[in-house]
């Protein structure tokens, strides 16, 4: 059966990061976004002005942009009520957010139009231990992990630009089997198995970093 698809979905905001450090230790950090009210220039490698400060674990082709539903903050004022101040975009760093496109409803490989760019989702966001202090819990990462929503990453198709208000119009769902909360709820399974994540797997679209057995 296949999926409903996105259409006429607005993008409440296109954000940037701002350099900013972390901690005692005062650790480099993009996970701080400032909105942009202008046209973003969208290029192979992300939104232009965007900064990530540790290229290994963020950015590239397969991570150009992130995008966090909006309607997860309304989970985690439930889960972390003493939080509840925090939890509006883009407290979780992400680059993108929408109302109506959730991890339960978006798969792996979905191709969207937004403004004059074209994006493929590409994989599922990885929260690390800057999240944890930046929010100021150290469960956050581990509940987003539970929760299956930790938003998702697009690889650009076409450059282009796009702003705030403009609108996601999906093109294309080339598989409609696995969505991205499907992605972390094998994840997890492995883990709990204490199997190695490791082996390819055959899923359009998905970045070769989480290809693994099923």
């Amino acid at each position: 059966m296949t999926s409903e698809k996105h259409t006429h979905i607005p993008l409440l905001s296109v954000r940037l990061a701002v350099p900013s450090k972390l901690g005692d230790r005062q650790v480099p950090t993009g996970i701080v976004k400032e909105a942009t009210a202008g046209p973003v220039a969208v290029t192979e490698m992300g939104l232009a002005g965007d900064f990530q400060a540790d290229r290994r674990l963020h950015g590239g082709p397969d991570k150009a942009i992130y995008h966090f539903a909006a309607e997860t903050y309304d989970t985690l004022k439930q889960a972390l009520p003493h939080l509840t101040s925090r939890f509006s975009s883009p407290c979780v760093g992400e680059n993108f957010s929408t109302l109506g496109m959730t991890d339960d409803s978006v798969y792996i490989g979905d191709i969207y139009r937004v403004g004059s760019a074209v994006l493929q989702v590409s994989q599922p966001r990885m929260p690390c231990w800057k999240l944890n202090q930046h929010v100021g819990n150290g469960h956050m990462m581990a509940l987003l992990i539970q929760l299956n929503q930790t938003g998702w990453y697009y690889r650009v198709i076409e450059p282009g630009d796009v702003s705030a208000g403009d609108v996601f119009e999906q093109l294309d769902r080339v598989q409609d089997d696995f969505s991205v909360a499907d992605i972390w709820q094998h994840w997890v399974h492995l883990r709990e198995q204490k199997k190695q994540v490791a082996s390819p797997i055959s899923i359009t679209g998905l970045s070769p970093q989480w290809r693994f057995d099923w």
